[in-house]
């Protein structure tokens, strides 16, 4: 009856594990395909990072209610008696509202400086995009040079494989030997540890992307596109001036300009602080002893007050002076950016007009040139007119050239991507021309 019951219980908690296996199984995402483009749209969308950095738009306009709201009244209230001395009735009470009025144009100094934090604070989003974009796609084609460079060696593997099992037969045959055998068995295992060594690092720039996508490490997705060479037809829109006006990182910086001066005036607004004006009502009971009789006076007052600070001593000076400096320290920052830009145009445009060239070359024939000469020796191995040595050198030598070839593509692909973004040309989610209208508004 034990052993019934055991059995029976084992056959439902193995159906429930079968069960709990599929689903979980059938639950997990199907491996997504994605091109550069997309991998860019996703980032934009999910990376915590830049998540994280749009609340601070939210922040920003939370300083702007804060700056234009209007100083809070103060209720005040006195009372007095002499209970506790001669304790002859004698008692006062006053209340009243009082009401600072800022008259400098405090409010309206500091709504300005609200106004240009919101769109420094959408120039800086910008800019963090500009960086993802850059990342991103730096990421995604450095894989796809990776997957080349794969593909190279799983070609030399498959060669040497062929290439042992004739060696091996030749062996039986007496038409070659242990030294062939061994020579192409080294070359074998060279082109094996590269791949492996090639597969950890693409293992560890598809960590990256994740990362850079918002995605779980996990996440599994295969990067859709071949690295090519494509000859940039026109390079005049990659231009330093017009790099000035599309980077945000330069729009912020001429914000910090706008910033101080609004600061500035800010703190020329605060040298006269609030004027305060009230009411009050006042009541007061006093009493007055003269011979043989208590004479009880009670009074009831309304009366007005006004208090206007005097600027004598403290002009916000050291604030000012303060403020000038960071002007003119910002002044200096956008023209060390100006020449931070000119360089960066001019070194990634630099870099892709050198490798386009030298890329040229490669389009000449000089790939197709080594990959016939590999043919060539192995037409002759098999003739027995040259040795295995030949052939091993052949292949290597057009291994070297292919795989030269690849990373300059890569590298090619790196610098206009570089050069994009040096100049500014990128997909963002910030217009620009609506930064305004969008932070006063809202």
């Amino acid at each position: 009856m034990r052993k019934t019951l055991f059995a029976s219980l084992v056959i439902i908690v193995t159906g429930v594990l079968i069960v709990f296996s599929i689903s979980v199984s059938n639950s997990e995402e199907p491996t997504q395909i994605l091109t550069i483009d997309q991998a860019v749209d996703i980032a934009l969308r999910e990376n915590r990072d830049l998540r994280a950095a749009r609340i601070q738009v939210e922040e920003a306009r939370g300083r702007l209610t804060q700056a234009g709201l209007f100083p809070n009244p103060a209720l005040e209230s006195d009372f007095s008696f002499d209970s506790l001395f001669a304790n002859e009735g004698e008692r006062a009470f006053s209340a009243g509202i009082f009401q600072p009025l800022p008259l400098s144009g405090r409010i309206g100094a500091q709504k300005r400086v609200a106004h240009v934090d919101i769109k420094r604070t959408l120039s800086g989003i910008s800019d963090l995009e500009r960086g993802l974009v850059r990342d991103v796609r730096r990421a995604f084609i450095e894989v796809l040079g990776i997957d080349e460079q794969i593909k190279l060696q799983d070609t030399l593997i498959s060669l040497n494989s062929e290439l042992i099992k004739g060696i091996e037969a030749g062996i039986k045959e007496g038409l070659a030997s242990e030294k062939d055998l061994n020579a192409v068995a080294i070359a074998l295992q060279q082109a094996r540890q590269e791949k492996d060594v090639l597969i950890a690092q693409r293992r560890s720039k598809i960590f990256e992307l994740n990362r850079l996508l918002g995605k779980p490490p996990t996440f599994s997705f295969l990067p859709q596109g071949k690295l090519e060479y494509e000859a940039a037809m026109d390079l005049a829109e990659y231009s330093v001036e017009a790099a000035y006006a599309k980077r945000p990182d330069f729009k912020l910086a001429e914000l910090n300009i706008e910033l101080t001066r609004a600061d500035l005036g800010l703190a020329k607004a605060l040298r006269f602080e609030d004027i305060v004006a009230g009411i009050f009502y006042e009541r007061d009971r006093a009493v007055f002893d003269i011979p043989q009789e208590e004479i009880t006076d009670l009074d009831n007052l309304i009366g007005f007050k006004l208090t206007v600070p005097l600027p004598f001593f403290d002009r916000k000076q050291g604030l000012i002076a303060e403020t000038r400096a960071r002007e003119r320290r910002a002044e200096e920052s956008v023209e060390a950016l100006k020449l931070q830009i000119g360089q960066e145009v001019n070194d990634a445009m630099t870099r892709a007009k050198v490798l386009s060239a030298l890329l040229e070359t490669y389009r000449s024939g000089i790939l197709k040139t080594a990959e016939d000469n590999v043919k060539l020796v192995e037409d002759g191995f098999k003739q027995g007119l040259v040795g295995i040595v030949d052939v091993i050198q052949s292949r290597q030598q057009f291994a070297t050239l292919k795989s030269s070839y690849i990373n300059t593509v890569r590298d090619y692909g790196i610098a206009l991507n570089d050069l994009q973004i040096a100049a500014g040309i990128y997909p963002s989610t910030i217009i620009f021309n609506e930064t305004k209208k969008e932070g006063e508004n809202k």
